[in-house]
């Protein structure tokens, strides 16, 4: 039972973080903390993880600039020093090793026709604001030298094409994707076709700040909280490349019975796989970046010439 008491603890603990906010933080001293080289792994040897047993509970976590880490019983080491309340702040540089978090990406989506972008007479114009490009990826952010990083990683990524034109409609039966306008349908309310791919990417950074972050930390017994931001100018291109899990189209419309909606999987002349550069940048705590896919969204002869770019940012 002490367990659930716990968990429900550090739940309280992470969501009352705003009621922190003004309070008195002091710089950490020297010998407050042993060497880390990045904010989600204390001690650094060991990632992300959970351990319950009788007589001991552990948890530690790092997502989004965020590190949680609860204990029962600290070993007999330089953390058994915490006790009472604390609240600090200090800066830590990454020099070596590889740091590990969770990425979040969000983005506005679109394509290139010839290196131009569809015209209002094409059925497959997208409606810039409302298509979207969304990424979850494990990131790992590794030292090479000097100012130099590799940020690496896979996760899962989604297209989602939402069409101008609502009542835009996919016809794959002809041995090749067709657009066309579904007529007598007065009341189209969305039509958008959605693609899901397994992703891996590798973007060489010039990181000036040189890794270096400033944390914030909370302590309180044996409850652990520390969110993180990063510091200084960076800047880097590479490759990547994607498997393509699933696509489907979906349509949005009203009738008789009022909303109703049309989900048609597959089939759409899709190429399984999709590769193409992106370009990162970033200044302290703000990140963005831009895709670029060099081959076209669908088979060669069997749809329309189209590459996909996005832009956006990281959290």
């Amino acid at each position: 039972m002490k367990h659930i008491y716990k968990t429900l603890f550090v739940v309280l603990l992470v969501a009352g973080m705003t009621s922190q906010a003004n309070a008195q933080w002091r710089w950490g001293k020297a010998g407050d903390f042993e060497r880390i080289d990045t904010t989600v792994s204390i001690p650094r040897n060991n990632g992300n993880s959970v351990y319950i047993s009788d007589n001991d509970f552990y948890l530690r976590f790092g997502f989004l600039g965020l590190d949680l880490e609860v204990e029962d019983d600290w070993d007999y080491d330089w953390r058994s020093r915490r006790r009472g309340v604390r609240n600090i702040e200090y800066f830590e540089r990454h020099d070596h090793g590889t740091l590990r978090g969770l990425n979040f990406e969000f983005g506005l989506l679109n394509y290139l026709n010839d290196g131009d972008f569809p015209s209002s007479s094409d059925l497959y114009e997208l409606r810039p604001t409302a298509s979207t490009f969304v990424g979850l990826t494990w990131n790992h952010t590794s030292y090479i030298s000097g100012p130099l990083y590799l940020d690496w990683g896979g996760g899962i990524s989604w297209y989602n094409f939402r069409f101008q034109n609502p009542a835009t409609r996919l016809d794959p039966s002809n041995g090749r994707l067709d657009f066309f306008e579904q007529q007598g349908l007065e009341s189209a309310i969305k039509s958008k076709l959605k693609a899901t791919y397994l992703m891996f990417t590798a973007v060489p950074m010039f990181d000036f700040g040189k890794g270096k972050r400033i944390v914030r930390q909370f302590e309180e017994d044996d409850v652990r909280v520390a969110v993180s931001s990063r510091r200084g100018f960076r800047f880097g291109v590479g490759p990547y490349v994607g498997l393509r899990l699933s696509n489907k189209a979906k349509y949005v419309f009203r009738d008789g019975d009022g909303r109703d909606k049309i989900k048609e999987k597959g089939g759409f002349f899709m190429n399984d796989l999709r590769y193409g550069l992106r370009a990162q940048i970033g200044i302290n705590g703000f990140d963005m970046f831009i895709n670029y896919d060099f081959n076209e969204l669908f088979e060669e002869g069997n749809g329309p010439e189209l590459n996909p770019v996005s832009i956006g940012v990281v959290f």
